[in-house]
């Protein structure tokens, strides 16, 4: 059951659920070209910090995105995008455990759609290094929400440190009251060190004006089982390891440029840490559709 969608809505969602997919060479090369084209032309982020950036597009504005919209439709079937705007994604930093059910608990969600068009890797020799979008068994049936045991109140962010490394700060309000104490320095907050200019300022002045989409909880552990530690090591490095009690992998859909990957959006799912393949940054089109 669900404290969040009623019993009709409930029904119509499972009613349309299946298998995460993959279809290999989906669109060619050129046309991932076009798309990244498509993106450089758009001027505003949605979102645009050091983690990730995020730039929207409707479907209907261009002959390039209703070409893809048809395309992808030919495939999963008719959909609508209600909750959230289709969007090109650059990560930086691995998406972390999540779930994309949305804030309407009118909203019958159908499945979260992937296009992957770029991975870009840190040397020549890595380039056959894959990324991954790692799909659990376990679903989640409230709103949209972050997995960890680290709770707070949607006002975290991932930043970089002074060495270049990215580091949770579960409270940007605390951290911008220690940051406005200091001025071209070093500061060491919580075992990391960040080096406190005006740019930094600024951008953690940002930050702390901006919300989190998502809330993050710990109601997704429901026993106290381990995951499996080889497939821990090998994809969710970059989560704590107590935030994966309980879930167990179902499929790991590996990133290939032009590939389509598509899975129910109540499925909880999550990056791997695709910065220990030697991947500095990757970007698709995303999309979260209804019925």
């Amino acid at each position: 059951m669900s404290d969040f969608f009623n019993k009709n809505t409930l029904e119509a969602i499972k009613k349309n659920e299946g298998n995460p997919k993959k279809i290999l060479n989906f669109i060619p090369q050129d046309f991932c070209k076009e798309l990244l084209d498509f993106r450089k032309s758009r001027s505003k982020p949605m979102v645009d910090r050091e983690e990730s950036t995020k730039v929207p597009f409707l479907f209907d504005e261009s002959l390039i995105t209703k070409k893809l919209k048809n395309k992808i439709q030919e495939t999963v079937g008719e959909f609508f995008v209600k909750d959230f705007e289709p969007h090109f994604i650059t990560t930086r930093f691995p998406l972390r455990l999540h779930a994309d059910t949305g804030k309407d608990p009118n909203d019958v969600i159908f499945k979260n759609i992937v296009v992957p068009l770029e991975i870009n890797h840190n040397e020549e020799k890595n380039k056959k290094n894959f990324s991954h979008t790692i799909i659990f068994k376990n679903k989640w049936y409230e709103q949209s929400a972050l997995f960890t045991t680290k709770t707070s109140q949607n006002y975290d962010f991932i930043i970089k440190d002074y060495k270049g490394n990215f580091t949770d700060i579960i409270n940007i309000f605390d951290f911008k009251e220690k940051v406005d104490q200091k001025n071209n320095e070093i500061m060491r907050y919580k075992d990391n060190d960040f080096f406190v200019n005006q740019q930094f300022k600024e951008y953690v002045l940002m930050l702390s004006q901006t919300k989190r989409y998502n809330s993050r909880t710990d109601k997704h552990i429901l026993n106290d089982i381990n995951i499996n530690l080889e497939d821990y090591e090998k994809y969710m490095t970059h989560q704590p390891l107590e935030d994966c009690k309980g879930l167990e992998i179902d499929r790991a859909l590996a990133w290939e440029p032009g590939a389509l990957l598509t899975w129910d959006r109540a499925r909880i799912h999550s990056s791997d840490n695709f910065l220990k393949n030697g991947i500095i940054n990757k970007t698709c089109i995303a999309l979260f559709s209804s019925k």
